[in-house]
């Protein structure tokens, strides 16, 4: 009997072994469901924090080019209203041509 018994304490001991791993392997896999769950919600954030900044500068960005452009836009018409204009001139040079092409 004494074979029996431990043969019997050995099955005993491969079921809470085998008990143990099972049991350590659903920890591992909860761990690694919790941690990748943590990185996706850090990951998510992050990304969310670099879009809205990257938004910001892009607005910034457009903002000074309407600016910059409008400054342009004004400096142009200023030298414009700026040039003498000679409509008598004009007239005479155009109707010069005209009457050159009759």
């Amino acid at each position: 009997m004494d074979e029996q018994d431990v043969l019997r304490h050995l099955l005993e001991v491969e079921a809470e072994a085998s008990t143990l791993v099972d049991d350590a392997q659903a920890e591992a896999d909860r761990r690694i469901t919790e941690g990748e769950k943590r990185n996706r919600r850090l990951y998510d954030e992050r990304y969310s924090q670099e879009t809205d900044r990257l938004e910001v500068q892009y607005g910034e960005k457009i903002a000074r080019v309407k600016e910059d452009y409008k400054k342009q836009l004004d400096f142009y018409q200023d030298s414009l209203d700026a040039m003498p204009v000679n409509t008598e001139a004009f007239i005479r040079t155009i109707e010069s041509f005209l009457e050159k092409d009759c």
